[in-house]
């Protein structure tokens, strides 16, 4: 599948624009900040790390597309995905997880201390990025408006990140319940970009809320299709998976299989991670139920609402079209926005 021009066409200013924002700061913690983003190796050396930073592509194309001047909105884009790299940093911290895609993770290199100073200063990065909006032509209000959708999306996604890390204790999660925090926990930030294009395009209150409910929706499709690629895709020989975060699939099948299958389903998550050997096992008890396909189906639910709500907003059909093929290769090559 060939690579949709939403994603190519701010690639290289975005990145030389976030790059600038560290300019002239001296201090090791920005080395930290550097290697987060992938612009750094662990032993300080400078590298070129090709990245898609969909939540600025979003802000920015959903700013044009509604006729508004994405350079007045870069600021607020690169603002976001500062944000949306602070919580990756403490999410990483949170799920103890080592790696972060192909690299260690920031707190598995320097430890949980400076990984928690690392998310904290992109967070107050991004928070100094949106007052860079007035230079470009925003006014103070809409500045005011932009700070008050992220802190609004910053406390939705902490909601679906305490939430997530509930489920890990319960035995059963009801189906409902695990979708609104995956749209909470993978949308709000997305969500948030697309209604700061909408704002700064000068859009409506009602047309700020569709393009943050379609932002939440893709966000939604690709944590989705995440849950399926990480049963159905990892290879046998692999490491070993940490099933206590429960996936969409696995809820589904414990609230609707049999109860020998529930049962047996329940304890392969007795244990806090699963031997690569059970997974087989695993897979068998959830085709079933059906839950690829029943998970496969809420995607592409997700997906369809991401388009109908900006097709409800009234974005021409040629650049809907656009919307549509950069959903469908984000889902298609399991990529989540990180």
């Amino acid at each position: 599948m060939t690579l949709p021009d939403l994603l190519t066409r701010h690639q290289e200013s975005i990145e030389s624009t976030l790059q600038a924002t560290l300019e002239g700061r001296q201090h090791p913690l920005y080395h930290l900040i550097e290697y987060q983003m992938g612009w750094m190796d662990e032993g300080g050396g400078h590298q070129v790390k090709p990245s898609f930073r969909l939540h600025p592509t979003l802000t920015l194309s959903i700013c044009e597309a509604l006729g508004g001047d994405a350079t007045q909105a870069n600021p607020g884009a690169m603002a976001i995905e500062m944000l949306h790299q602070f919580t990756r940093v403490h999410d990483d911290i949170q799920d103890g997880t080592p790696d972060h895609g192909s690299r260690p993770s920031v707190w598995w290199v320097w430890g949980p201390a400076q990984a928690i100073n690392t998310g904290d200063a992109l967070h107050v990065l991004g928070r100094l990025l949106l007052f860079n909006m007035g230079s470009k032509g925003v006014s103070t209000e809409q500045i005011l408006g932009a700070t008050k959708v992220m802190d609004d999306a910053l406390l939705d996604f902490f909601e679906g990140q305490y939430q997530g890390l509930q489920f890990q204790d319960q035995l059963t999660v009801s189906q409902d319940s695990y979708l609104k925090m995956a749209a909470y926990r993978s949308g709000a930030l997305l969500g948030c970009a697309a209604q700061v294009g909408s704002l700064v395009a000068g859009g409506h209150k009602e047309l700020q809320e569709s393009c943050k409910e379609a932002g939440r929706n893709l966000g939604l499709a690709l944590h989705l299709q995440h849950d399926i690629n990480e049963i159905w895709n990892i290879k046998p020989e692999g490491s070993p998976i940490a099933i206590a975060r429960k996936s969409y699939p696995v809820v589904y099948a414990i609230e609707t299989a049999p109860v020998a299958v529930k049962r047996e389903i329940g304890s392969l998550f007795a244990t806090r991670v699963l031997d690569p050997r059970d997974l087989p096992r695993l897979v068998d008890l959830l085709d079933e139920v059906n839950a690829k396909k029943h998970t496969a189906q809420a995607v592409q639910s997700a997906q369809d609402t991401f388009v109908s709500k900006l097709a409800g907003i009234g974005i021409k059909q040629d650049l809907l079209a656009e919307f549509e093929a950069l959903a469908s290769y984000l889902i298609g090559h399991g990529m989540t926005g990180d």
